[in-house]
């Protein structure tokens, strides 16, 4: 977890890339916020470990500008809303 803003949470996840049989330490991160309070989920990011266009961590101010970014997009309603 990387924010608790209470009903909002972010979270950044770990995926191992298979096809350079990378494990989830060196692999992926997804960061994504989950809305406690109704059924709602964004991706936000997503940025590989290694290779050439490696992130080795996120600043708080860059997952504070992704925020700010969806929330933006989903009140201009530009967003696709996906069902499951």
């Amino acid at each position: 977890m990387i924010l608790l803003d209470d009903p909002r949470i972010i979270i950044k996840l770990r995926l191992p890339d298979k096809k350079h049989r990378l494990s989830k330490r060196d692999g992926y991160r997804l960061i994504y916020l989950v809305y406690k309070d109704r059924e709602e989920v964004a991706f936000l990011d997503v940025y590989p470990k290694n290779g050439p266009l490696q992130q080795l961590d996120i600043a708080d101010d860059e997952v504070v500008e992704l925020v700010r970014q969806y929330v933006d997009e989903k009140e201009r309603g530009v967003l696709v809303k996906i069902e499951l």
